[in-house]
């Protein structure tokens, strides 16, 4: 069963939530910085380690239409919410 936009919001707001969005950031960003990066994901990268809870934050917000989390909520795996944040990031950050 879906949820509806106020259980996502409170999921999503929670704490626990929140650091596994700021963790899946910063690992996202970690890998970028460890390979051959382009401008603008180095850019990204540097700036979401710099304030990893204000990107996390701001991420976390562009998952609440994901599916996983749609269906899962608090129960998405951390490889399904690092996927669903690498698609975040890749679509709608790194231009």
């Amino acid at each position: 069963m879906a949820l509806n936009l106020a259980d996502r919001i409170t999921i999503m707001d929670s704490q626990v939530m929140q650091m596994r969005v700021r963790g899946a950031v910063i690992n996202y960003a970690l890998y970028l910085l460890g390979g051959s990066p382009t401008d603008p994901q180095k850019a990204w990268a540097k700036g979401a380690l710099d304030d990893p809870q204000g990107m996390g934050a701001k991420v976390s917000r562009h998952l609440l239409d994901d599916t996983n989390f749609l269906n899962g909520g608090s129960d998405i795996t951390d490889n399904q919410l690092k996927g669903a944040a690498e698609t975040a990031i890749n679509a709608r950050f790194i231009v």
